[in-house]
């Protein structure tokens, strides 16, 4: 059985870019190519991330980097 899909919010993902959540907030609107793909929701504009699509983008980075 598969895992449910779990979401991130500006305060999980901070840690992992190692940027405090405001700086995520701001790079939302000002930088959003600097962030992982976001989960947008019809109707809601909460900032959330698919972590399965944070952890890809991480390694995509990681690779790109090399």
């Amino acid at each position: 059985m598969n895992s449910p899909l779990k979401t991130l919010g500006p305060e999980d993902l901070a840690p992992l870019l190692r940027r405090s959540a405001e700086t995520i907030k701001v790079d939302c609107r000002r930088r959003p190519e600097s962030l992982p793909p976001r989960l947008k929701i019809p109707g809601s504009n909460r900032l959330m991330w698919l972590e399965e699509d944070v952890v890809k983008w991480l390694r995509e980075c990681s690779e790109a980097s090399r």
